[in-house]
């Protein structure tokens, strides 16, 4: 499927023209270009058992607009992690350690309370002291405080929402960290977009009438690599996030595609045809240099970095059935990871560097799984029949992928205990190939 999209695209017409979107980053905020096929996560399934957690209000609000408590609320159950306790079954409204009574919470079953107050509101600046305690163990987790600008409300109830996160499961928080994917609004329109993770403040990169695909970010979060078919044949650009400026790979092959950086922010990986024949390339972004490290007659697509950048997985079809192959770089030394199913392909990494996530296909059906990289067999984990690529929370917790209804593709995701199942939709076109940042400050 993936590698067909390909080679179709190969033979786009020439005489297909492009309008480039070079405004400022920071200024294409207050754009409405696709207000109506803004993303939004819908929780399709949620579990009875999720943790319990009350966000109480803020004290010393009175002069504040925008209920704090009420963004870390919605941060906090984003993806259906979490259960919320509604303010009107509260017992009490502490705003401390020194006015918080376990009993109070024990009685409405809460797991987690999250408690505090502005502590000064000078002009446009303000400083926030912030509690979270855990009920059943008597526990005060986390004690915390942040300044800022009421400007920046969203961003400090997004970190103060990471900080929760991390004391309560252990994990790092992602409610500040964003989703690049290709929207195709309508006919003949394919745009690189770039939102929050829960969809807002979403923004156009760059417009094309000729066909996009494969966004990834640059470990820094700076930047932007993805496929161009403007000129008529694919070619990889990488664009700067805030300038808008971008430049494009120089090769000497017919086509490039399927760029992904690597975690280290030094190399990035990518695929070029000589001859017709795909393999797998890295191109040296600090001399420029390209070196080549498949050399097979099959097609060889789609790479992906471990994250100590010293491997890379790749699909390839070198076995007859597209499948799941691993490369040390140092040795070019190749191995064959999946043996399950009759298609396997679009893999990637988790965090740990040692279980993966793939597109796993039979009989036409294709499904997103997760296997161990020294394990034989195959998880599947989404019950949706067209998915595909599978991008991965950088706490490696949460998976969004691309999948169909009907003819419109939407994103769809799941987090890896089961518990929860959610989508964004748009509302009008179709959005693939989703694309989550690393970790941002």
């Amino acid at each position: 499927m993936i590698l067909k999209e390909i080679l179709d695209r190969l033979i786009w017409s020439l005489n297909q023209r492009t309008k480039i979107l070079k405004t400022l980053f920071f200024c294409l905020i207050f754009l409405s270009v696709a207000i109506d096929a803004k993303l939004k996560i819908e929780i399709s399934q949620g579990s009875k058992d999720l943790p319990k957690i009350a966000i109480v209000p803020f004290e010393n609000t009175k002069t504040i607009k925008i209920s704090l408590s009420h963004l870390i609320e919605e941060n906090l159950t984003l993806f259906g992690e979490f259960k919320a306790t509604p303010k009107n079954e509260m017992l009490s409204f502490p705003s401390s350690e020194d006015n918080f009574f376990y009993r109070d919470w024990k009685i409405l079953k809460v797991d987690y309370a999250v408690v505090g107050s502005f502590k000064e509101i000078s002009g446009s600046n303000i400083f926030i002291e912030y509690f979270v305690f855990n009920v059943p163990l008597k526990k005060l987790i986390l004690k915390g405080d942040i300044s800022g600008d009421i400007n920046e409300f969203d961003q400090i109830s997004k970190v103060i929402s990471n900080r929760t996160y991390k004391a309560i499961t252990g994990l790092d928080g992602i409610f500040n960290t964003k989703l690049a994917y290709v929207l195709n609004p309508d006919k003949g329109v394919y745009k690189i977009c770039v939102s929050d993770i829960d969809g807002s403040n979403e923004q156009v990169l760059f417009e094309s009438t000729a066909p996009l695909m494969s966004p990834s970010w640059s470990s820094d979060i700076k930047k932007l690599a993805y496929v161009s078919f403007e000129k008529g044949y694919p070619e990889i650009y990488m664009q700067d996030l805030f300038s808008g400026n971008r430049e494009s790979i120089k090769t000497l092959g017919l086509s490039n595609s399927a760029p992904v950086w690597s975690p280290d922010n030094k190399k990035l990986a990518f695929v070029m045809s000589m001859s017709g024949n795909p393999d797998i390339y890295i191109y040296n972004l600090k001399n420029n240099k390209i070196s080549r490290h498949t050399t097979h007659y099959g097609i060889d697509t789609e790479p992906a970095w471990s994250p100590n950048s010293k491997k890379l997985l790749f699909t390839s079809n070198r076995s007859g059935s597209p499948q799941i192959y691993e490369l040390t770089i140092s040795s070019n030394r190749i191995k064959r990871i999946t043996l399950d199913g009759d298609y396997n392909a679009r893999a990637s990494y988790f965090p740990n560097g040692k279980d993966i996530v793939l597109v796993h296909g039979n009989n036409g059906i294709f499904h997103i799984g997760t296997k161990n990289i020294r394990g034989r067999f195959i998880n599947t984990i989404s019950k949706t029949t067209l998915d595909e690529s599978p991008t991965i929370s950088p706490n490696g917790n949460i998976i969004i992928y691309a999948t169909k209804n009907n003819s419109q593709g939407y994103l769809a995701g799941l987090t890896l205990d089961g518990k929860s199942k959610f989508r964004l939709p748009v509302k009008f076109g179709s959005v693939r190939e989703p694309s989550w940042s690393p970790l941002t400050n």
